[in-house]
């Protein structure tokens, strides 16, 4: 769930980033650093459902560790283990992974009408080239503050 909160955030980034006295949240993308042009950072607000989950597992040094699973490889496998158990405790019936949330984040915000840049921005991918009319218009961190928003409001409403 902090993903989803955290706007469809990797698991990679999400463990690098330090969350000591954050109210925002901003960061480059780990596996795309290095190939985007510009300003590739995505920042927004840390929303409250967010704050709570990162308050209980955050450690001394502002990164999130989960008990034992204090590493990225112990994490994976604590993922991949009972992730379809997790899902069954939820009345899942499909296949769901870690990457699940981002893509429920987007598809949810498509749903809402959340502008696909915006969506894009929230979750730290790569603008598309292909839409020439959006290499005027700036997507900020208030419009994926506001878009966050209306995913989680969405959500709880479900």
């Amino acid at each position: 769930m902090l993903s989803y909160y955290l706007g469809g955030i990797n698991i990679g980034d999400m463990l690098a980033f330090n969350f000591r006295c954050k109210k925002q949240i901003c960061y480059t993308r780990i596996k795309t650093e290095h190939t985007k042009q510009g300003n590739n950072q995505t920042c927004f607000t840390i929303q409250p459902e967010a704050a709570q989950l990162i308050k209980k597992y955050m450690n001394s040094s502002g990164k999130l560790v989960f008990g034992k699973y204090n590493s990225r490889s112990k994490i994976d496998n604590l993922l991949f283990r009972n992730m379809r158990n997790l899902a069954l405790e939820a009345d899942i019936h499909k296949h769901i992974s870690y990457y699940t949330a981002r893509k429920s984040f987007v598809q949810h915000g498509f749903e809402l009408g959340i502008p696909l840049e915006t969506l894009e921005y929230c979750i730290g991918q790569t603008m598309k080239k292909n839409r020439p009319i959006f290499n005027y218009v700036k997507i900020m961190s208030k419009h994926a503050d506001i878009a966050i928003r209306q995913i989680i409001d969405y959500l709880n409403e479900k």
